[in-house]
């Protein structure tokens, strides 16, 4: 079976982070001041993937069915190369978005409003500036983070986006890094019935580390939220090393039983379905 390798991705940790904690009450607004698009905006729960056992493993996805939970394996994987990108090499923005949410905001008139505070959770001392510019139709979000000590950096903006007025929709922009200040992920979501129904991540980097064109470009994966028993589905679009094309793959599960299947072509040289059960061991799909 092909090998799918992630460019530009190295390793797989264990989370420093969780996008499976308490959702934050960004929609309360009772001091009339501007409401945060949800945390979830920006990060989903990846929990029903995750497996911290994988810690310092490649990413390069293996199809082994001698494995007894090889289904579910190789769609953790898919996932599991996204969510490190958001944790690892773009933990920092990621948790000062995260923090804004235990701060209230000031009025600075003219329609803008700002958060300024410290981000917990680094050894490092980073401070953030979040804006929010209400323009009539949207509103413009722009966060600016400063660095002190070790590797200092002045202040810089590390992401950016935008929501509708009614905190329905919206898109994120995240940078690369200080030293790379350019674009490398764009997020855009949608909210319905109080929780995240649709979002994806495109990676939009145009060079990788060594100045060459990144391969992974353009390459996707989406969540969304589904009626029937598997209501909840990745689709992923990603570039294959082995192949030099992009490959395709859907996954769908049970939020309620974890119980699931995915679809992947390439690497199970058919287009048939294969499953897993409720405690990720394959199983033939019905």
């Amino acid at each position: 079976m092909n090998n799918w390798r992630v460019y530009g991705i190295l390793l797989v940790f264990a989370l420093v982070f969780t996008a499976s904690c308490e959702n934050s009450d960004d929609d309360t607004d009772l001091d009339n001041n501007l409401a945060l698009p949800p945390y979830e905006s920006m990060v989903i729960d990846f929990g029903d993937f995750a497996d911290n056992s994988n810690a310092g493993k490649s990413t390069a996805l293996v199809y082994d069915n001698k494995e007894p939970n090889g289904n579910w394996v190789f769609s953790r994987l898919v996932v599991g190369v996204w969510n490190t990108a958001l944790f690892t090499s773009l933990a920092v923005p990621v948790a000062s978005f995260k923090s804004s949410f235990a701060h209230s905001p000031v009025d600075l008139g003219d329609n803008l409003w700002q958060w300024t505070y410290s981000v917990d959770g680094f050894t490092s001392e980073y401070t953030a500036r979040l804006t929010g510019e209400v323009t009539g139709e949207e509103v413009l979000w722009n966060m600016y983070i400063t660095k002190v000590g070790i590797g200092a950096f002045g202040e810089f903006l590390w992401f950016s986006g935008s929501s509708n007025m009614d905190g329905n929709s919206g898109h994120w922009i995240l940078n690369e890094s200080p030293e790379k200040p350019l674009a490398m992920l764009r997020i855009d979501w949608e909210r319905s019935n109080d929780e995240i129904g649709n979002i994806r991540y495109t990676w939009v980097r145009e060079l990788d580390e060594q100045e060459n064109d990144d391969l992974f470009k353009d390459s996707y994966l989406k969540y969304g939220l589904q009626d029937g028993p598997l209501n909840a589905y990745f689709d992923a679009h990603a570039y294959d090393e082995n192949t030099e094309v992009f490959s395709d793959i859907r996954i769908e599960w049970s939020r309620d039983t974890y119980l699931g299947r995915v679809r992947a072509a390439d690497y199970f040289q058919d287009e048939e379905w294969h499953c897993w059960d409720a405690n990720g061991d394959d199983v033939q799909c019905e």
